[in-house]
């Protein structure tokens, strides 16, 4: 057994040509691999270069892409697929402020109202002219101003029903908001108005005459605590701060109106041309003129200027200062088309 090992292991060891042929072969398969193959042109198959209805040309980009590289798409890399740019609603309003507060447009059309009252104001002081809407008793102060808040209900709603937005119930929440601040100032508020309050508190009474009194006493005071009951006697407001009905109504009102229809405006589109938006400007010029004529010929320079503060009050809450609040936007939502 010894003797067959070692004659193997002698016999291996002596041949010479397994060498040259190891050798022979390695350098075969190295020059081989080192040689230039032919390009592999990429296959596209009918299904990947497919386009579809649905499919976008940044995605249908995105799928020969993959497919010439020989990528399945999961294993893509993210920063080869082309970004999808965030589907967000364009603002309601341009989104250019004056002051912080208010955009162009939302400032030209609030400086409407208190140049009309100064210049209403001045004209009065300079020489008013006879007119016959200087009479209390005139046609569009008794059927349509006195019924103000009735026909600035009627135009809202002229308005809202051709509009496209998903949401109406923040139509509603803003015109309710509104409607609200109408009412407690000038119908009720726990017993008489705000308005009737601020004129009994700063020493109004109601005077009214008594053709059965003493002569030189005919005059005397009702107990009436609002102008509504003083009106009922035939009476007579007079003593205390008497804010401008007129002022407050048109302001609030002509503002309401405005800024839900500024989206229409702002968009220069097919509802511009539309005759429910020629209602509403025909309401707020209706609305302008009485406000200069109540300027002219109605009430003190203070009670039409705090008229016009009262009416901007309710306005500036919702339209002005809400809007920076996501919470409380997210309630009574903004003015759009």
């Amino acid at each position: 057994m010894q003797q067959n090992a070692s004659s193997t292991t002698q016999q291996k060891s002596a041949d010479p040509s397994t060498v040259p042929q190891a050798q022979s072969i390695i350098t075969d398969i190295t020059s081989s691999s080192l040689e230039p193959t032919e390009p592999i042109e990429p296959t596209i198959t009918s299904e990947s270069t497919e386009l579809t209805s649905d499919s976008t040309p940044g995605e249908n980009n995105s799928i020969v892409t993959q497919n010439s590289l020989g990528l399945d798409s999961p294993l893509l890399p993210a920063l080869i697929q082309p970004p999808t740019p965030p589907l967000t609603p364009p603002p309601a309003y341009p989104r250019k402020y004056v002051a912080g507060l208010f955009t162009f447009e939302q400032l030209s059309i609030f400086l409407i109202y208190p140049s009309t009252i100064a210049v209403g104001s001045l004209i009065s002081i300079v020489s008013p002219p006879e007119s016959y809407f200087g009479l209390r008793t005139n046609f569009f102060n008794v059927f349509f101003v006195k019924n103000g808040w009735f026909w600035t209900t009627i135009t809202f709603m002229v308005h809202c029903i051709r509009l496209r937005i998903s949401k109406p119930s923040k139509l509603a929440i803003r015109y309710v908001f509104a409607t609200s601040w109408w009412f407690l100032f000038t119908q009720w508020f726990f017993g008489a108005p705000i308005m009737d309050r601020v004129f009994v508190g700063t020493g109004g009474v109601c005077f009214v005459n008594d053709p059965e009194a003493v002569p030189g006493q005919e005059r005397q005071v009702h107990d009436s605590w609002s102008s509504f009951g003083c009106r009922h006697v035939k009476g007579e407001w007079a003593g205390g701060h008497d804010i401008s009905g007129h002022s407050f109504l048109l302001t609030h009102a002509s503002l309401f109106l405005w800024f839900e229809l500024l989206p229409v405006v702002m968009e220069r589109g097919p509802l511009l041309r539309q005759i429910n938006t020629k209602i509403v400007f025909v309401t707020l010029a209706l609305w302008w003129w009485m406000l200069l004529m109540t300027g002219i010929y109605f009430h003190t320079f203070t009670e039409k200027v705090t008229g016009w503060l009262c009416g901007i009050a309710e306005w500036a809450i919702i339209y002005i200062l809400l809007p920076g609040n996501r919470t409380l936007t997210a309630m009574v939502g903004v003015p759009a088309v």
